[in-house]
């Protein structure tokens, strides 16, 4: 009996320490979603016209060299939301982030009514 205690015991400890080696995966927060952050905050420094409220756009984007912002298409229905979206975010710089130059990134943006 003494001798099934013993070892279960030592399982258990085994399967403890093989559990906490030490290889803990860190969150890193994916790239497109630093980028979606930071073209709402953008976005948001500027006064929303009425023309373009309830609206939704699909924006795709590529960083370049100096993490400055190229807008390459706005798929949209409204003509001036596409219009607003590139005035306030196209050739504005990231602020942090190291990201992929060469990658199309597809952020979508609903303007609340």
């Amino acid at each position: 009996m003494k001798k099934i205690l013993f070892l279960a015991i030592f399982v258990l400890t085994f399967n403890l320490s093989h559990a906490s080696d030490g290889n803990i995966d860190r969150h890193e927060p994916k790239p497109a979603k630093i980028i979606a952050s930071q073209i709402y905050t953008m976005l948001g420094e500027f006064a929303i016209p009425d023309d373009i409220r309830g609206s939704k756009a699909e924006v795709r984007i590529a960083i370049d060299n100096g993490n400055y912002i190229r807008v390459l298409s706005v798929e949209t229905e409204n003509e001036a939301l596409a219009a607003f979206i590139r005035s306030s975010i196209d050739f504005e710089k990231l602020n942090k982030g190291t990201f992929e130059k060469g990658i199309v990134y597809r952020v979508p943006i609903e303007v609340k009514k």
